[in-house]
């Protein structure tokens, strides 16, 4: 199965904490956002402050939008800028201080004792092609062009934050992200452990 997400698909949702709004892409399931095995989402971030605890879980966090961000990650501080990301325990004490405005960030949240998460973003304008048998791949494109990508022998055009999401398909799959000047795609892949 193959969805093609727009703005129009995701949900607006208050983030755990209450403190802000969460943008969610997809899910593994349900609603709760205390019981689910994986979730892709995009935060605004306008002020300073604590993030919410995800016990057991494991989270990427890429800078989508804004200059830079300070993580304070268990003591130790991380400086994100434009399109930088960071791995980190859902269990430790996070927060964070914007030292140039709000920003917006994308991430990942995933059970490591049910998933292996393989989380790349690719640059380079020539055409590539990544091969996978993961259970669940999803792709995001962050570039300002559209973003052709060729999956199998089907072909999508995703604009800017668009996203496809592949799953429950077993077999080998082959995804061509097309030539693009500043491309700027991130390619998840989860596989069932």
């Amino acid at each position: 199965m193959i969805q093609h997400l727009s703005s129009a698909d995701y949900k607006h949702m208050l983030w755990k904490n209450g403190a802000g709004y969460t943008i969610e892409l997809a899910r593994s399931e349900g609603s709760s956002l205390e019981s689910f095995d994986w979730r892709i989402s995009m935060a605004d971030v306008k002020t300073s402050g604590e993030f919410s605890k995800f016990e057991g879980m494991q989270r990427y966090l890429t800078v989508l939008e804004g200059q830079d961000i300070l993580l304070n990650i268990d003591h130790q501080v991380k400086h994100l800028q434009y399109l930088e990301s960071i791995k980190f325990s859902g269990d430790s004490q996070v927060s964070c201080e914007l030292p140039n405005g709000k920003i917006r960030d994308f991430n990942l949240i995933y059970d490591a004792k049910k998933f292996h998460a393989d989380y790349e973003w690719m640059f380079e304008s020539a055409a590539s092609e990544i091969t996978s048998s993961a259970d669940l791949i999803f792709v995001f494109n962050q570039s300002l062009e559209p973003l052709e990508v060729k999956i199998n022998e089907s072909i999508f055009y995703l604009e800017h934050q668009e996203s496809l999401i592949i799953k429950d398909q077993n077999c080998l799959k082959s995804i061509v992200f097309g030539k693009q000047n500043k491309k700027q795609v991130c390619a998840i892949q989860l596989t069932k452990i």
